[in-house]
């Protein structure tokens, strides 16, 4: 690619990474050798949730992107930690045992996003939020606590992001998606097939 690109290659900001669990506690490498900021783990051979887990809200905390679950899981669980060149996986859920991330046997596919590592403090918005910002990919992970009425929240980008997923940690409600390409005022929901719905 032209070297005029931002990111001549894209494996440093964003890599895919296959492996097969081995029913115990194991790290994952990513070719790209970056640390993570957001892993969305999913199961290639068997059922399981998808698993997405990120840094602002720490190693361990659970969020499932084909359901409508509010966060769960203690520190550490099902992905021990975001380390300097992947993630380390495991099987423990809330003092028990879940397959999702590493059960043995079972190939998996680990998408990875590098954001900006440790999470700050961003006050653009009316509300405070807490941001891992990759400027130079235009990714970031965005954390904040809702308050009445219409609010703006702080993304840490220079630009205005062409797509949103957004998920309550704390409720049971669908996964909205903001893209550019289908309109403004316009959203889709990750955990359905229905289409765009104008609100």
């Amino acid at each position: 690619m032209p070297t005029t690109y931002a990111i001549p290659k894209g494996n440093l900001y964003m890599d895919a990474t296959t492996y097969t669990g081995n029913g115990s506690t194991q790290t994952i490498t990513n070719a790209g050798g970056f640390q993570p900021d957001l892993v969305w783990v999913k199961a290639r051979s068997s059922a399981y949730n998808n698993n997405l887990e990120d840094s602002v809200r720490g190693a361990g905390k659970q969020l499932v992107s084909n359901g409508t679950y509010a966060e769960q899981g203690n520190s550490g669980d099902l992905i021990g930690s975001f380390n300097s060149n992947g993630f380390q996986v495991n099987t423990t859920l809330l003092g028990g045992s879940d397959p999702s991330t590493n059960g043995n046997g079972v190939t998996y596919v680990g998408w990875q996003w590098k954001g900006g590592s440790t999470a700050v403090t961003n006050t653009a918005g009316s509300i405070t939020s807490s941001v891992s910002a990759n400027t130079t990919a235009g990714f970031s992970v965005v954390k904040w606590t809702a308050t009445a009425g219409a609010q703006t929240v702080g993304h840490g980008l220079s630009t205005a992001p062409k797509m949103i997923i957004m998920k309550s940690t704390s409720n049971t409600d669908d996964w909205n998606v903001y893209s550019a390409s289908v309109g403004s005022g316009k959203y889709l929901i990750l955990n359905s097939t229905a289409a765009a719905t104008t609100y």
